[in-house]
Parts: structure tokens; C-alpha cells; sequence
């Protein structure tokens, strides 16, 4: 009876460190994406600065959506992989 505890005990304290893996993975994944976008922005900003006026605030609006929608997509592209 005692060996079933320590053996459930075991398996939660694994499955809890994997959540936080999968927790720190995704806040990487999210700022790395965060920083892709705004550099692509900033670029693109230098690239297009006679046809493109946009001032910084706006960039960072349109980096923070695109990340947004980065970070959704990866989360349903865990769970997908995780379910098959």
C-alpha cells in the first residue's frame, strides 16, 4: 500500500515537471516570436520609408497581434500532436 503512494506521488511530481517544461517552452517560443515580429516590422519600416509611414506604437500594436495569433497556433499544434 505504502509503494502505490510513493509510486502516485512519483508520477505526479513527473507530470508537474513536465507542465512546467511545456510552460517555459511556450514563453520562449512566445518571446522569441515577439521579437521576431518586431524586427521584421522595423525592417520592413526602413525598407518602405517612403511609402510606409508608421510610427512605433503601431508596429509594436502589429507585432503583438502577430504574436498572439503565433503563440495560438502553436499552442493548437501542441495539443494536435499531443492527442495523436
Amino acid at each position: 500500500m505504502d509503494s502505490i503512494k510513493k509510486n502516485d506521488i512519483k508520477v505526479i511530481k513527473e507530470h508537474a515537471l513536465d507542465m512546467v517544461k511545456s510552460v517555459l517552452v511556450w514563453a520562449v517560443i512566445t518571446g522569441l516570436a515577439f521579437l521576431y515580429w518586431m524586427a521584421v516590422f522595423l525592417i520592413f519600416s526602413l525598407i518602405l520609408l517612403n511609402v510606409w509611414h508608421v510610427k512605433f506604437d503601431s508596429i509594436l500594436k502589429y507585432a503583438i497581434v502577430l504574436t498572439i495569433i503565433t503563440s495560438i497556433v502553436y499552442i493548437v499544434k501542441k495539443i494536435h500532436k499531443i492527442r495523436k
